[in-house]
Parts: C-alpha cells; sequence; structure tokens
C-alpha cells in the first residue's frame, strides 16, 4: 500500500486499462493528490481559468452544437458562419491550451517534492511491469492518467469544487471549460490521432495536441529528474514559513476611540492569513505594510449591520506588543466571503492560548457600546464568542478512526478477489500451485502476505471488541429489569 501502482500490478495485466477504473489504488492516489497538489494546482491552472472566465467567449468545435451569433455594434452587424464560428473557436482553444501547458512546463519546481517522488516510483513500476517496446507510452500515460485526466482536467471541468472559482461557471463558460478539459484528456491519452478520431471536429486541434504530448512527455521526464537527496532539499525549499490558508481584497477599518465609524471610510487592501499571521498590503504582491501574529488573535466575530449598514462585516479583536487589546474590522464583499473568513480565522486559532469568552457584536463609539450601553471599553462583552463554529473544508484534518474504518471495511470487501489474483499470480510464476500460508513468518513474507495477515488480526480483534459490546449491553439490561422488578 506504499505506493498504489503496487496494488494495481497485483490485480492488472493489461495496459490499456492500467489506472482506468475506479480501484482502490487509483481512488488512493487521486485523494493524494488533491490533498498534496491543491496548492500546486491552483497556480498552475488559476490564471488560465481565470482567464476564461473573465472572456467569456463563445467556444464550439461540434457543428450539430453550434449557434448563428450576430457580431458587431447595433448599426453594424453581421452573423457569423458555422465556419468562422469553428475556426474562432479553435484559435482561442489554441490559445488557452498554449496557455496552460506553457504553465504545467514551467512548473517543475513548483510540484510538492513528494508527488514528485510518486510518479517517480510509478513510472519506474510500470516500465518494469511492460518493458516491451510497444509500450513504451504506457509508462508516461501511467503518470498522466492521473495528473491529466483525474486531476487537471476534473478542476478545469468544475473549478468551484476546487475551490479555483467562488461560483459555478454559466452554460457558455462551462462549455468553453469542457472542450479545454478534452483537449487536456487528449494530451494526457498520448495519442491525438485516436482521440480526434473518436470525435472527428476535435481535428483541427490536432497538430496543437500533438505538439502538447511533446511538451508533457518533456515535463513527465523532467518531473522525475529528482533523486532522494534531493527530494529532501527541494522539499525544504518549497517549505515556507507559513501555508497561505486564505487571501483576497477586504476593506479593513481600525476603531477609534472619537468619531464615527462608517462604511465610507473603509479602505480596500489584500490579506493574506497563514497559520502564523494575517498580513495586509496594497496588491497581492507589494509590500505588507502590516501584519497581526495568528497567537496574539483573541477573538474573530461578526459585527451588526446596524454598526456600518453592512451585514458583511467581522471583527479581529487581538493584543499588541504592548498586550493591549486592538480591533480591526474588516467588510468582506458578501456572506458567504465573511462566512469563510471567520472560518478560516478560528481554525488557524484553535490553539491559541486566551481566547475571549465573549464580546462586543456592536462598536465603541462616542463614550459606550452601541450594542449594550456599557460605558467601560474593556468590560466583558455581552455576547458569547463562537470560535467552534467553522465550516466543513476538504483541507479540514480528516477524523483519522473513521477513516481507518472505511480503509478497512474496503480491504475486507476485496480482500477475497485480492486472494484470488494474487494465488493466480503466483502460481503463474512459479509454475505450481502456491498455498497461501497464513502462519509465515510475517518479516519475512511478501507484501500481499502480510497484508491477508493483517486483515485477519484486524478482523479477529473487531469481532472480540464486538463480541464485549454486546455482552456489556446484555449486562446493562438485565441490570435494568432487576432494578424494574
Amino acid at each position: 500500500m506504499r505506493h498504489p501502482s503496487q496494488v494495481v500490478f497485483f490485480v492488472s495485466d493489461e495496459p490499456n486499462t492500467l489506472f482506468r477504473s475506479n480501484s482502490l489504488a487509483s481512488k488512493s492516489m487521486e485523494s493524494f493528490l488533491k490533498v498534496a497538489g491543491m496548492q500546486y494546482l491552483h497556480r498552475v491552472l488559476g490564471p488560465t481559468i481565470n482567464r476564461v472566465f473573465e472572456e467569456k467567449r463563445y467556444i464550439e468545435l461540434d457543428p450539430s452544437k453550434v449557434e448563428s451569433k450576430d457580431v458587431g455594434c447595433s448599426s453594424l452587424h453581421w452573423t457569423q458562419s458555422e465556419s468562422e464560428v469553428i475556426q474562432q473557436s479553435v484559435h482561442l482553444l489554441q490559445s488557452y491550451l498554449t496557455d496552460l501547458l506553457s504553465a504545467i512546463a514551467k512548473s517543475v519546481k513548483l510540484c510538492p517534492a513528494v508527488i514528485r517522488a510518486a510518479f517517480r516510483q510509478l513510472f519506474k513500476r510500470v516500465g518494469e511491469r511492460f518493458p516491451e517496446e510497444k509500450d513504451q507510452n504506457v509508462k508516461f500515460i501511467a503518470v498522466t492518467s492521473f495528473l491529466c485526466l483525474r486531476f487537471f482536467s476534473p478542476a478545469i471541468m468544475s473549478p468551484k469544487l476546487f475551490h479555483l472559482q467562488e461560483k459555478h461557471a454559466d452554460a457558455r463558460t462551462s462549455r468553453a471549460l469542457l472542450l479545454l478539459a478534452k483537449t487536456v484528456q487528449s494530451v494526457g491519452n498520448m495519442d491525438p490521432v485516436v482521440s480526434c478520431a473518436k470525435e472527428g471536429w476535435m481535428a483541427p486541434l490536432q497538430p496543437t495536441i500533438q505538439q502538447g504530448v511533446a511538451q508533457m512527455k518533456q515535463f513527465i521526464l523532467q518531473l522525475l529528474d529528482i533523486e532522494e537527496e534531493e527530494e529532501l532539499d527541494l522539499q525544504k525549499a518549497l517549505t515556507l514559513p507559513g501555508q497561505v490558508v486564505k487571501e483576497g481584497p477586504l476593506f479593513i477599518h481600525k476603531a477609534k476611540s472619537k468619531g464615527p465609524l462608517l462604511s465610507s471610510c473603509f479602505k480596500k487592501l489584500y490579506f493574506t492569513l497563514t497559520s502564523e499571521a494575517l498580513t495586509y498590503a496594497k496588491t497581492p504582491n507589494s509590500k505588507k505594510i502590516s501584519f497581526i501574529p495568528v497567537a496574539n488573535i483573541r477573538a474573530a466575530e461578526k459585527v451588526e449591520e446596524k454598526c456600518f449598514g453592512s451585514s458583511h462585516v467581522m471583527q479581529i479583536v487581538y493584543t499588541d506588543e504592548a498586550g493591549q487589546a486592538e480591533t480591526v474590522y474588516l467588510q468582506c464583499k458578501c456572506v458567504n466571503e465573511l462566512n469563510q473568513w471567520l472560518s478560516a480565522l478560528r481554525k488557524v486559532c484553535v490553539n491559541n492560548m486566551g481566547m475571549l469568552c465573549s464580546y462586543h457584536p456592536g462598536i465603541f463609539r462616542g463614550e459606550k457600546w452601541s450594542c449594550c450601553h456599557q460605558k467601560d471599553k474593556t468590560g466583558l462583552g455581552c455576547d458569547k464568542t463562537r470560535h467552534g463554529v467553522t465550516l466543513r473544508e476538504w483541507n479540514d484534518p480528516l477524523d483519522p478512526d473513521l477513516e481507518v474504518h472505511l480503509i478497512f471495511r474496503h480491504l475486507l470487501g476485496v480482500r477475497e478477489a485480492m486472494k484470488e489474483k494474487y494465488l493466480e499470480l503466483s502460481t503463474l510464476e512459479k509454475g505450481e500451485d502456491f498455498p497461501l500460508n497464513q502462519s509465515e513468518d510475517l518479516e519475512n513474507a511478501d507484501g500481499p502476505t502480510q497484508l491477508f495477515r493483517v486483515l485477519q488480526d484486524l478482523e479477529e480483534a473487531h469481532d472480540k471488541e464486538l463480541s464485549r459490546l454486546r455482552d456489556l449491553a446484555d449486562l446493562e439490561r438485565n441490570c435494568l429489569v432487576d432494578l424494574q422488578t
């Protein structure tokens, strides 16, 4: 189970179906990429996805789906013919695909070392399993089966599900994304002739896809060109002081002791939240203006709508270098963004000491709080804080007990099929019946035998615990009956 390829070789002899089914190995690798490579995915796909969303161009290659389209100004316009629409669509898709492949080709050093190591092992084992000259592309396709077909393409088709966009695409943009995803899949299949033959209207893109295949192969070779020592050094180099948890533009207004606080006084800045600090600057690439250490945050809560005339304002209560309490007010563009920021802030502060139990949902205006009319600015808040109220995100820590149980039940479900395949392959290799010896020394046993033995031990322990719980329940039931009589 160290590498998905080890499991797949255990059940697959056909290179054309390798990693095409939803096996345990395929699902594991897919989940691994989402957990380890989501930031990498954003940096590679983000610019192209943003461009497609911003341009909202009509793109269609299938003649049966082309719609007549008026172009030009109101006083001078004409209707584009079917061929003109298709030609324009080809140019746009070529432009999008070229940009995307260029971003992929330049992303070797951005790819997490753990993903590069996994792909290197996958590439190596596939090459060993299918060494024939006619199967030389199989090891490349094994990598692109995950990288393109199960990672890049799904994110292109559904960018909101991968947090690349805040909203789902409209019908026109969705079609453009679907066609772009198809071209990426064609590149990943490493056979543009066959891919275009299945859908003849993709033929105009065949030269671009052919060029993309060459680029993808070169990229994969560079991606795998990493030694174990280099992996460790690269991982250290790529490990930033604080991983970005959330970022984006917000409007800021620091609390003052005198004067009104109006929504028009808010200033737009770019905020970045990491596990160590909340920083802000004028633009994403400009120098940081200031920062608030996460360890100094005491509360992140909503602000009453009447305070600023907006229901999308939150407050962050923190302590400055002198230990004095300060409050900063941040306005979001919508309630969804507000909840996302509050959730992100509360999650990074989950281990903070000295978190407040209460806060003021209003503001201190003049000589009193607008919410409860207390005159003591530093007094206890009039409402309880909600540190535990957060959103469930894809990158939240998993429940280990639940995940282990799910994997255990899945392995039990496929155990007999794995045993049959293992015995079949072992018999072919040794030329004689090869009984599965459960009493064999685990230290000297091969991987599958160790897996079966561990599953058996776990099943016995599981059954024993269930029996104990049933006996305990019967005992409690009998005690209750005795008490009632």
